[in-house]
């Protein structure tokens, strides 16, 4: 049994790692071409200051982004997003194992790594802005912000699963023992190859005994 202090602590903890995944992408350039009468890009949090301030802005920005093939790329991630908040939320109240979660652990974190991968595609089309001096050229330094959030989702994941096997205990270690962390499949590609080596250090030792 969970005791009541637990429980309060992996609601806690929940909360605060849904609350972190939606704030990240506020750290994602996003074009703006509407502003300074060009193609340029700025942070997301920027972007709805400018936005609240003049919403036609919009406008022209949602045509230069179905402008891009990028932007298919943002939408698969964000798709792929709500299915799989959706399903999480109408099966909430038992370890999740199917639909999306059959494949991956943390579907929603894959999806949002793929939607700011497709934005960052569209922003590597335009001139980034930035409030600071860089050493490095301007996209490389919007790379590195999208290999910033990858590795925010991988660590948030990671605190979400300790709550998972306190709450779930030996049921998710079973679960994920036989389900990749991020990546579809991955897990099983390393299963085989580890039986296929056991079964060959099985092989070997039985001749060496002969």
């Amino acid at each position: 049994m969970i005791s009541k202090g637990n429980k309060i602590k992996n609601k806690i903890s929940s909360i605060t790692t849904s609350v972190s995944s939606i704030l990240i992408p506020f750290f994602q350039y996003v074009p703006c071409t509407a502003i300074w009468f060009g193609i340029m890009s700025v942070p997301l949090i920027t972007y709805l200051a400018f936005f609240f301030q003049n919403p036609r802005i919009l406008i022209s920005d949602i045509t230069f982004l179905f402008s891009r093939y990028e932007i298919y790329i943002m939408l698969l991630g964000f798709m792929f997003y709500l299915y799989s908040l959706i399903f999480q939320l109408t099966h909430r109240k038992q370890l999740v194992q199917t639909g999306p979660y059959r494949y991956v652990r943390h579907p929603q974190y894959i999806a949002l790594i793929i939607m700011t991968f497709g934005m960052t595609l569209i922003v590597f089309q335009t001139s980034p802005i930035f409030n600071f001096n860089l050493d490095m050229d301007g996209f490389t330094f919007i790379f590195l912000i999208w290999i910033g959030e990858v590795l925010a989702y991988i660590i948030l994941a990671k605190i979400e699963e300790y709550a998972l096997k306190a709450k779930y205990g030996d049921k998710y270690l079973d679960y994920a023992n036989n389900v990749s962390f991020m990546i579809p499949f991955l897990k099983l590609k390393r299963n085989k190859i580890e039986n296929e080596y056991l079964s060959l250090d099985k092989r070997n030792n039985k001749f060496h005994a002969n």
